[in-house]
Parts: structure tokens; sequence; C-alpha cells
């Protein structure tokens, strides 16, 4: 599906987007209530969506960075976990860092929403490799009872 090794640019590009993505993850955290106008904006957006928009976000993140390690020639297996412990310990440190702005708090609740977002999004990664694989065992099973 993927090929063996990307480019040098295609390397560039893609870490390009993950650190910007990562960027506009972190910015959304240190957002002080009131204070300019993503502050104001901020105030605008229900409580509970802006909890909610935790699990998406950091979903998203993992996914990118599995379909990352994936271009450099990892094994599914391995990229699945990595692409979600390192998408878990940046939302860790978002939210530690999240705590020193004034007018937020770190919390766990956002931790937990965070990892329950990366968990749903491993489950369809996952999904997608036993599907294909799923695929694959039908298509062999069709082609020797042709040929029987």
């Amino acid at each position: 599906m993927f090929p063996k090794h990307a480019g040098c640019w295609e390397v560039t590009v893609g870490l390009g987007i993950i650190v910007g993505y990562m960027g506009l993850l972190y910015f959304g955290a240190i957002i002080a209530p009131n204070v300019g106008l993503a502050g104001y904006l901020m105030v605008q957006v229900p409580a509970g969506l802006l909890e909610w928009a935790h699990a998406p976000g950091y979903g998203m993140l993992a996914i990118m960075l599995t379909r990352g390690l994936q271009r450099r020639a990892w094994p599914r297996t391995y990229a699945l976990p990595v692409a979600a412990a390192a998408a878990f310990v940046f939302g860790l440190w978002t939210e530690v860092f999240q705590g020193s702005v004034q007018g937020r708090e770190a919390s766990v609740d956002d931790l937990v929403t965070d990892a329950l977002g990366i968990g749903l999004a491993m489950i369809l990664m996952l999904s997608e490799t036993v599907r294909s694989r799923i695929a694959a065992i039908c298509f062999s099973c069709r082609r020797r009872c042709q040929f029987l």
C-alpha cells in the first residue's frame, strides 16, 4: 500500500504538516479566556463542546503520526502503539503547559478525553487492517474455487 521508503521531500512535507498541526493544538491549549480575539471566541463556545473537542483533535494527531511512521516503512504493528503513545505524551505536556496559563487549568478529564480520541483512532486504524485482511482471504478463496 505504501512505498518502502518515502523520499526526502515527502518526509519534510509530512513532518511539517504534523508539526504544524501540533502547533495548532498547543495554541488552542494556551489561549487565555477573554484575552485577545482567540480568547474572546473561546468564551463564546459552550464548555462541553470545548471539552469534547480534544477527542477528534488528538485522534487525528494519532492517525497522522501513524501514517507518517508507515510512510517511513514502519509496520503497522509498531506504528500504532508508538503513534498512540506519542500523541498521548503530547497531550499530557499540553495539559501541563495549559495549567500555567492564567484563567486555564490542567485537567485529568481533558487527558482522559485525549486518550479516548486516540483510542478510537487506533480502533479505526485496526479495523482497516482487519477489513483488508478479510478481503484478501475472501479473494484468495474465490480464486481457489475457480480453479477447482
